[in-house]
């Protein structure tokens, strides 16, 4: 009932980066925890992220490894490269639906796993969604998931949402509910009790701003419902402290700080590629930069030093950047990132 999320939105938690040793390690222990499906990466967002893809799909630890990617051929095929099944998200803003649609059916044509996320549910006016949600499903997408990606929706409209979704549906609906208000696993909670077959996670509910649902806090609202045993959730508390001391270690005890809902500095932060992209949608100005990060962000952060090194060289810096955040595991600050920058402009 739990797909885990941890290493993939850990990746987008502010002040966090995992290296590929780490997160083979951290694969392991949470398949040890009676986890049997994880999002485990975004490969085209970095070697090192198709890397891990190819290595945990091959070791055949999880009963479903996915891949995150954009509704297009592209990134559809790169995952599918990997031997993970294909998890796709709509685009942020869109002009055209058919297009997302078309590269849909091509995903699903190469994997009948494929999950699709319609990014953000609480855009939409439910009779919409629920047109979306029928079309994904007429088209064959076997898992359809509703994320409240800016952490807006209450319980009541998470548990509408779910049983119209169930209701016209035949594809599997999972829950994704953030936290930027403090209300992500009362609507996990709320989904799970409308009929969702899964509800994402991650240890300590670490990710993008301030995080999603917490996995130990919904395991243990599954146990108390017969969908987990104990020992599982014995060994999700110690990975739940393990995971503690290395987000201590490479972002601060701050980090919790900065993590609470409405007031902390984590709902300003970008760390994704695909959120910094969309200034008009996610806002704040504060960048947190590992594999995930994009043009867009490092383009911002250049801009405010008024540095333009061009497209190719900017590909280069970029690259450079994700490749040493990859190999060290850890995030590139941002005087680091000009000092780079500075190189490549002096080697004009």
């Amino acid at each position: 009932m739990i797909t885990d999320d941890t290493l993939r939105e850990g990746m987008q938690a502010p002040g966090m980066s995992f290296s590929i040793e780490e997160k083979k390690q951290l694969s392991r222990k949470i398949a040890d925890c009676g986890i049997e499906r994880i999002l485990l990466s975004y490969p085209p967002a970095h070697k090192s992220e198709w890397e891990i893809a190819k290595y945990v799909s091959s070791e055949n630890i999880f009963k479903r490894v996915y891949g995150l990617g954009r509704a297009i051929r592209k990134d559809i095929d790169n995952i599918y490269s990997t031997g993970c099944h294909i998890s796709l998200h709509f685009p942020f803003v869109y002009d055209n639906l058919e297009d997302v649609f078309e590269a849909i059916k091509y995903a699903v044509s190469i994997d009948p796993y494929t999950e699709v996320s319609v990014v953000d549910i609480t855009q939409y006016k439910l009779n919409d969604l629920v047109k979306i949600i029928m079309r994904l499903s007429d088209i064959g997408v076997e898992t359809i998931q509703l994320p409240d990606t800016m952490g807006k929706s209450r319980p009541r409209s998470i548990g509408e949402i779910v049983r119209e979704a169930k209701k016209t549906s035949d594809s599997k609906i999972e829950v994704h509910c953030h936290n930027d208000q403090g209300f992500s696993l009362a609507n996990a909670i709320a989904g799970i009790e409308s009929g969702a077959d899964f509800v994402d996670t991650t240890f300590l509910g670490i990710g993008e701003r301030n995080g999603i649902t917490d996995a130990f806090s919904m395991a243990q609202y599954l146990m108390d419902n017969g969908f987990m045993d104990k020992t599982s959730l014995e060994r999700m508390r110690k990975l739940s402290e393990e995971i503690r001391d290395i987000v201590v270690k490479k972002a601060g005890i701050s980090f919790f700080m900065n993590n609470i809902p409405n007031i902390g500095n984590n709902i300003i932060t970008h760390t994704a590629g695909t959120h910094a992209a969309f200034s008009g949608v996610f806002g704040g100005e504060n960048f947190s930069v590992n594999a995930y990060t994009g043009r867009s962000m490092i383009k911002r952060i250049l801009a405010s030093y008024k540095l333009d090194l061009g497209e190719e060289k900017l590909s280069r810096l970029m690259d450079t950047l994700k490749t040493r955040s990859s190999d060290e595991g850890r995030v590139i600050p941002t005087d680091e990132i000009i000092e780079e920058a500075r190189k490549y402009v002096q080697s004009n």
